[in-house]
């Protein structure tokens, strides 16, 4: 009985033995310096290019289409809305992933969408413009909640509310 636990000891020993010689010699080893603690970015929407470059400076009525392409009325609002050339038109994915947005911006001829350029933001043009709506109307909306499609407006840069003119 001694010589089959002083046997297992010495497999077990070798076993290890050989695994550390395993990784020393065919193991990858990295040395990586350990990163500081990065502070998250805080983005805000008057920092955002669609506030920056599109409604800072405009006198005109501009149009902020909200749109997803999981739903078949976001892209009838968007045909709908470009119908009528002398509208002013932007156009924002609540769609996740990037790779898709641009998939779909292509798949559907969706022009003028910001989605991309104002990544970073977009939440906070979400949050800005549906907690003005919400407002508006008196409700409350969790940003879960957000339902497409949905078209605002803004005059001189002011928020004015949701377009209905589709209805």
């Amino acid at each position: 009985m001694k010589k089959v636990i002083i046997i297992c000891f010495i497999i077990f020993f070798l076993g290890v033995g050989l695994f550390f010689l395993f990784v020393l010699f065919f193991g990858e080893t990295k040395v990586r310096k350990i990163k500081p603690i990065e502070i998250v970015k805080e983005y805000h929407y008057e920092e955002s290019p669609f506030y920056r470059e599109t409604l800072r400076n405009n006198d005109s009525i501009i149009y902020l289409n909200i749109w997803t392409s999981y739903s078949p009325y976001s892209v009838d609002r968007y045909k709908e809305l470009v119908k009528d050339k002398s509208k002013i038109i932007y156009n924002l994915s609540l769609d996740k992933d990037s790779l898709s947005i641009k998939k779909n911006i292509e798949k559907f001829g969706i022009e003028n969408d910001i989605t991309l350029k104002n990544y970073k933001y977009r939440d906070e043009i979400l949050k800005k413009v549906y907690y003005n709506w919400q407002f508006s109307i008196g409700d409350f909306i969790e940003f879960s909640d957000y339902k497409t499609p949905m078209t605002f407006y803004f005059d001189k840069n002011v928020f004015k509310g949701e377009f209905k003119g589709l209805d």
